[in-house]
């Protein structure tokens, strides 16, 4: 950590870029920095005019499905936004230069993203406050507070008094492993479906959510790099990853822009039901194999690895 001079400056020789070393330019971090530069996007240039003529013509059902869908994702994405913050200050205190920037554009990708969802509200004429009644039902149906309604703030800002290696992983594992490896990548297979059903309409939306899982893609690369870096480094820590996880995945029901609180009972969302906590399981099940191989990794390797390494299988077809 770079240590304050006696006016709030650093010291001369405490920056890393003023050092011999300077930047490592083959960390992952750098790498995955150096990615997200090349592949940059900005929500203001997506077009949603075709959008908003869809949503006139599309049912009340339809509307209903996406508006809600929609709600979901931007209600997380700002939600993470925020709490992705005191990770960034820990590396940032923990003198660790190359996390920090690329923890700099993650902040701003998850802030795009929830401009991006913002942006087509507005474009399509739609106030999401119109729908916190059913949001608000939803919740009371599912009996439990969501992921963003406390627990992901909580984990995360324990970063701010605890820069522990067990802290920084349990940081990894709700916000990159469960919300975006589990929650959110269920989340974008459900909007598949969802614009299979709708044909060519909301081109815009479906240009903004291909970016944003572009861009997830790298962040659950760098949690998954995070998170085995500390494992192969305190592998004890493993059976306290492992009870954590399986509390954590437990019942898991509902999420990232789920409709989560229905109470209908006919077939068909009874087998949507079940089909959804199947895929909740099945991405659990590859995030725990995901940090499992770091049991038998050394630092070094881990260090070294390819960012495609890190990256979720489910993603790859995101670029």
């Amino acid at each position: 950590m770079a240590e304050a001079g006696p006016e709030g400056e650093r010291e001369i020789g405490h920056y890393q870029t003023a050092t011999t070393g300077g930047i490592d330019y083959a960390s992952v971090p750098w790498r995955l920095w150096e990615k997200s530069k090349r592949l940059f996007w900005n929500p203001a240039d997506i077009d949603f005019s075709r959008d908003a003529a869809d949503w006139r013509e599309m049912t009340d059902g339809e509307r209903a499905l996406v508006a809600m869908s929609a709600r979901g994702f931007m209600v997380g994405e700002e939600a993470v936004t925020l709490d992705i913050i005191p990770l960034l200050r820990c590396m940032s205190d923990l003198g660790r230069l190359e996390d920090t920037m690329y923890l700099a554009m993650f902040t701003m990708e998850e802030a795009k993203h929830t401009e991006m969802f913002r942006r087509w509200f507005d474009a399509v004429g739609l106030d999401p406050s119109s729908l916190d009644a059913l949001a608000a039902e939803q919740q009371a149906a599912r009996g439990r507070p969501g992921i963003f309604d406390g627990p992901l703030t909580a984990v995360m800002r324990r970063l701010d008094t605890d820069r522990s290696p067990q802290a920084l992983l349990d940081a990894s594992i709700i916000y990159n492993q469960f919300i975006e490896g589990v929650l959110a990548v269920a989340g974008y297979q459900r909007w598949d479906e969802t614009f299979l059903r709708l044909g060519d309409k909301l081109p815009g939306l479906q240009a903004g959510l291909r970016l944003t899982q572009r861009d997830e893609r790298r962040h659950i690369a760098y949690g998954t790099y995070l998170a085995r870096r500390v494992l192969a480094e305190n592998p004890g820590l493993w059976e306290w990853f492992e009870e954590r996880w399986a509390k954590l995945t437990a019942n898991l029901t509902g999420g990232y822009g789920a409709d989560e609180g229905s109470t209908a009972q006919d077939g068909a969302r009874q087998r949507e039901a079940r089909e959804l906590a199947e895929l909740y399981q099945r991405l659990s099940k590859r995030r725990l194999e995901a940090l499992a191989v770091a049991r038998t990794m050394r630092v070094a390797e881990v260090d070294a690895s390819a960012i495609e390494a890190f990256e979720p299988e489910e993603l790859q077809h995101v670029g």
